[in-house]
């Protein structure tokens, strides 16, 4: 289950410059992760008429049947796998070009349509991408290691298992004696490393090495799926064990207040896991908006601010958008000029437009800037509904 993040966005820009004289196919359609509509087959045809509709669009592109027909085989394949059909979550998004393709599932759901242009069209995916987009969860507990991603409104498992074990007990060979626990002198074996551990310490002052050691591995681990994102991360279970991996862990965007869990309750309910983690995550998010708004409106005017989407598009270009505010609206279909270093604005759409918006907002968290959306997670506040976009310039 591929989890979308900054550096994949990076990845499919840098597709879509290295790939030339191809189109690319940008596919986006709302999916359930069960009930009636998944075993009625309702995503499945769904994506079925979106390549169809892919299809007619690279059709008015002017490009011949045999290499529609090449174009649109990964999501050929795609809609012929059954076993994906079954593993969905509130949205899905696919991207192809010429002699690539990827997917990503989503917990955000996702509009009903297709874009076939010379770029591939990020823009349904920024509520997921932005600061007040999504957060993580990581619930330490002996009998659960479990890893969510989650938006105010939704929350779904992610599957570590191929790294990270499932459960404590498992992995230190915990013996469990009463209400108490104890060890064992063994070797664990962690991520494909044997930890020994043998006799000569305290059984309390060997628990908490290999424990160490074992949140150790997990923070390793977990950085093949986190990279340098920024989003919070809520660690979930025992304070002892929680407080171990906030100590080592490399990730620096971890929130400071711990969810404590209930074993039968919390620890196999990921729904209560999301309940109890909103209180803690819900105002690092509105603060951050809160604090990077303020900034905007204190040096509005003065020059380093823009409410004009030509001007904003181009200055994200050159990577000097500190901060970006965007509120959810229809493409903004125009040009960039690289010779002038200016945008333009296009009444209706014309063959090699960009949505002046998605380019922003690409390049923005592209080149480390941050991006807030507008009328997500209770943020309405950053527009008037006159602005599409508010831009804090770097200098």
């Amino acid at each position: 289950m591929a989890l979308i993040n900054k550096s994949d966005i990076e990845k499919l820009l840098n597709v879509q410059n290295n790939t030339k004289n191809a189109l690319c196919i940008s596919i986006y359609i709302p999916t359930h992760r069960a009930g009636k509509e998944t075993l009625n087959g309702q995503d499945h045809i769904l994506f079925k008429n979106k390549i169809k509709e892919a299809k007619a669009l690279l059709a008015r592109h002017d490009v011949p049947e045999a290499e529609i027909e090449e174009y649109m085989k990964p999501a050929e394949a795609l809609m012929n796998d059954n076993g994906f059909w079954r593993h969905q979550a509130e949205g899905l998004a696919v991207f192809i070009t010429k002699g690539f393709s990827t997917h990503y599932t989503v917990p955000v759901e996702m509009p009903d349509v297709v874009y076939v242009l010379d770029h591939f069209y990020f823009t349904p995916l920024l509520p997921i991408l932005s600061q007040n987009g999504r957060f993580f969860i990581l619930c330490l507990y002996r009998e659960k290691i479990g890893f969510y991603e989650a938006t105010i409104e939704k929350i779904r498992p992610i599957d570590v298992s191929s790294f990270v074990p499932e459960t404590m007990n498992k992995a230190l060979k915990f013996d469990v004696k009463g209400n108490d626990q104890d060890f064992t002198n063994s070797t664990t074996t962690v991520n494909g490393t044997n930890i020994v551990h043998g006799p000569g310490s305290t059984k309390g002052d060997e628990e908490h090495e290999r424990v160490r050691e074992f949140m150790l591995e997990i923070d390793n681990s977990l950085q093949k799926i986190l990279h340098n994102a920024t989003e919070p991360l809520v660690l979930a279970g025992v304070d002892h064990y929680c407080g171990i991996y906030r100590n080592i862990s490399k990730y620096k965007n971890i929130a400071p207040e711990n969810v404590s869990v209930n074993e039968n309750a919390d620890v196999f309910n990921m729904n209560n896991l999301h309940e109890k983690a909103l209180p803690v995550v819900r105002p690092l998010m509105q603060q951050s908006h809160t604090d990077s708004l303020n900034r905007y409106q204190n040096v509005a005017g003065t020059g380093v601010t823009s409410e004009d989407i030509a001007t904003v598009a181009a200055e994200a270009v050159h990577g000097r958008v500190d901060t970006l505010f965007i509120s959810p609206s229809e493409p903004v279909w125009g040009t960039y000029d690289a010779k002038s270093a200016t945008a333009e604005v296009h009444e209706n759409y014309q063959r090699g437009d960009h949505d002046l918006i998605n380019l922003a907002a690409t390049k923005t968290l592209a080149q480390g800037g941050k991006v807030f959306v507008n009328s997500y997670n209770g943020m309405n506040e950053v527009t008037d509904g006159r602005a599409n976009v508010k831009a804090l310039f770097r200098y």
